[in-house]
């Protein structure tokens, strides 16, 4: 690795938005469009109220809910923190809707003695914490801070890959396999550096034939330790950075060089709601929460992202229905999405069947 890193420290300037590089694209479009896609439910003793309040169905009217949480959670992983503003409070002053504001439209003063949330600031209007906006930080390891976005708690790691990539264009566009131009009569004084210009100037950046004269040519001498270790150097660095977002690399098709894989994507993503995306969850979960009336709680519904496949669910419900049965056939069917059975039907097939058709 030593010569990647003295390319790197000689390439220290040539570098461009790490939020442009592939995996981070990746890993944060996955964050937001998973929680975008997963149901905010209102519970009470453990159960859905029905009907469900506005505020968890439609948080902003004037917006769908997911590209309420896409926006949100796109504010998290750039800023470390955002911003949720009480917009509309029904009949009896509960909260009946909020929008979430751009982390960098608002500001906040914090108690110069405790270091706690103060006061918050949009637009030159104050704003009550709590009561009026709510701060809803991922990362926070000192008071007095809004939050630490997670590329900033992996500085490192983000300006090695950003060198990796600055350095992999430049070879593409002006580099060429480690060549020698071999000349079988003495040169004059000179004529070895007309020669590697000429070279040079037919090949840069175009990977097109190279032409070479007076009885010369052109042999490769392998690739350097430098070329052999990009792409190495490469996937190790994109592996590490989806870590940092709380993502198993394989999720956004990122080889981690360990076995911690699942052969299901149930298992995957069951894996990823343990150990990474339940943390972003219960971020939006305890926001909700302070706005929800007493003895009311919200929770994202994740069932549906770690549903098995229909096999693994038929044999749960056959256990859970047989013997001592602890589920009916209607619940059953609801799990399944399905209505209950009319009155008098009978759950089983009475109907031979032919060919696993009915007769």
């Amino acid at each position: 690795m030593a010569a990647i890193a003295e390319v790197i420290a000689q390439r220290a300037g040539d570098t461009f938005d790490p939020y442009q590089l592939p995996v981070v694209v990746a890993a944060r479009g996955l964050l937001a469009d998973t929680i975008g896609q997963l149901p905010l439910v209102t519970m009470r003793n453990r159960r859905p109220l029905d009907p469900q309040p506005g505020l968890t169905v439609r948080p902003n009217r004037g917006e769908y809910r997911w590209l309420t949480f896409h926006r949100a959670t796109n504010q998290l992983t750039r800023y470390g923190y955002c911003w949720f503003l009480v917009t509309d409070r029904d009949a009896a002053g509960r909260v009946a809707a909020v929008r979430c504001l751009d982390a960098a439209d608002a500001t906040a003063d914090f108690d110069p003695v405790t270091g706690e949330l103060d006061t918050i600031w949009h637009n030159g209007l104050e704003y009550i914490p709590g009561l009026e906006a709510l701060w809803c930080p991922l990362n926070v390891e000192a008071r007095a801070s809004l939050g630490t976005p997670p590329l900033t708690q992996a500085a490192g790691a983000v300006e090695f890959l950003q060198a990796l990539w600055a350095m992999a264009g430049s070879f593409w566009e002006t580099g060429y396999p480690s060549l020698v131009v071999e000349v079988v009569h003495r040169l004059a004084p000179g004529q070895a550096q007309e020669i590697k210009s000429q070279f040079v100037d037919s090949m840069g950046g175009r990977h097109t034939p190279a032409v070479v004269d007076q009885d010369g040519k052109i042999s490769a001498i392998g690739a350097s330790p430098l070329e052999s270790q990009l792409v190495e150097s490469i996937a190790w660095a994109n592996a590490e950075l989806a870590r940092v977002f709380r993502m198993p690399p394989s999720l956004v098709n990122v080889a981690a060089g360990d076995s911690l894989t699942y052969s299901t994507t149930e298992g995957e993503f069951r894996r990823w709601l343990s150990t990474g995306l339940g943390a972003y969850l219960s971020r939006f979960e305890a926001v909700f929460n302070d706005l929800t009336p007493a003895g009311q709680s919200t929770r994202f519904e994740t069932a549906e992202l770690v549903r098995s496949d229909f096999a693994a669910r038929y044999a749960a419900y056959a256990t859970a229905l047989a013997g001592a049965p602890w589920l009916g056939v209607d619940e059953v069917r609801d799990l399944e999405g399905l209505d209950p059975m009319p009155a008098g039907a009978d759950p089983a097939p009475t109907t031979p069947l032919v060919e696993g058709v009915p007769a």
